[in-house]
């Protein structure tokens, strides 16, 4: 290797070590609303800026300006401050806006179970020792991060939603129940897709409280709380679990689909939509492997799975896995149907 080519490894590991400080910064600009505020083509001061963020100038030009280094933003000498094709991720009204994701992935209840990531290695759960509690109870007494936690995941910038109604065949569905569905944005989607479909949100009570009326779908979708490790609704002829699994160790895995199973006719279908971990990095997206280790520090044991790790839930809960669909996301529908 070249002197130059020893010195660019250099430099880009360094900026990977740092690369909390980045996250960091760009949370602070999601949560100021920023992106929203700066044209999309034009410009505004950095002077104008603080004043409608209600922050100081001097500051707020330090942060723009170390995010413009990382092409995040473009700041004239001037001080007008201007959209780069990647800030202009960060607006609210972006599809797929990545705006949710800067405000989720370093939102406080992840951020301080990062920085005790070193348990998981000893058999800890870093959320659990970060803040005395799991993950999924924090959020019930947090509304605004699990607020935002439902937000990200309808905007997972993914295209997991468009992706799930475009790859499977729905025009048979009658009901479809999506358990763990979150606000619903899936369903959503589905129905727009398949007219004579019609769904059921269930998710735990917090959850579907927090869901706005106009998500019904002009009645086509009914809300339905509890939890999946107790029951799931009986008459669907679909039950989709999208990045629902994910979240748990593999006893809960085979609770969750064993109660699937419970509630379904012999000719239901269950469709898990994951993202199928590849045990070759080399060949892996990188992506993935960080959503692997954000479900090691809020979960400990919870992970991404290998199609013969689905193989197992699946043979220890009554289902069969019939096909593997791909689809244009880095998830994929897994069809498995009743034994």
């Amino acid at each position: 290797m070249t002197n130059d080519e020893v010195e660019g490894d250099r430099e880009a590991l360094d900026l990977l070590i740092r690369g909390f400080q980045v996250s960091r910064m760009l949370r602070l600009v999601a949560d100021l609303g920023l992106a929203d505020k700066i044209p999309r083509d034009g410009s505004r001061t950095v002077s104008e800026l603080a004043a409608d963020c209600a922050v100081l100038a001097t500051p707020l030009l330090r942060v723009l300006r170390a995010l413009a280094a990382f092409g995040v933003f473009r700041l004239d000498m001037d001080g007008s401050v201007w959209h780069s094709p990647r800030s202009l991720w960060l607006r609210t009204d972006a599809p797929n806006s990545l705006h949710y994701g800067a405000r989720f992935w370093s939102a406080p209840g992840s951020w301080k179970a990062w920085g005790m990531l070193d348990v998981a290695l000893t058999g800890g759960v870093p959320h659990e020792a970060a803040w005395s509690t799991g993950r999924f109870q924090y959020l019930r007494e947090h509304a605004d991060e699990a607020r935002g936690f439902d937000a990200f995941m309808a905007n997972f910038p993914d295209r997991r939603h468009e992706a799930i109604a475009a790859s499977f065949d729905f025009s048979t569905a009658k009901r479809i129940v999506d358990v763990g569905a979150g606000n619903g944005e899936a369903l959503h989607h589905i129905l727009a897709r398949f007219p004579a479909a019609r769904g059921v949100v269930f998710d735990r009570e917090d959850v579907v409280a927090a869901i706005a009326p106009q998500a019904l779908a002009d009645g086509r979708i009914d809300f339905e709380g509890g939890s999946f490790f107790e029951r799931v609704p009986e008459g669907g002829d679909i039950y989709l679990i999208v990045r629902v699994l994910h979240n748990w160790p593999d006893t809960e895995c085979v609770q969750i689909l064993r109660n699937c199973r419970a509630a379904m006719a012999s000719d239901a279908r269950l469709l898990v939509v994951e993202q199928i971990i590849e045990p070759d990095p080399a060949r892996g997206r990188p992506a993935g492997y960080l959503v692997d280790m954000q479900m090691m520090a809020m979960f400990g044991t919870a992970r991404e799975r290998t199609i013969p790790e689905f193989d197992e839930l699946f043979e220890r809960s009554g289902f069969t896995r019939q096909r593997v669909i791909a689809t244009g996301s880095p998830v994929s529908v897994i069809e498995a149907l009743p034994r």
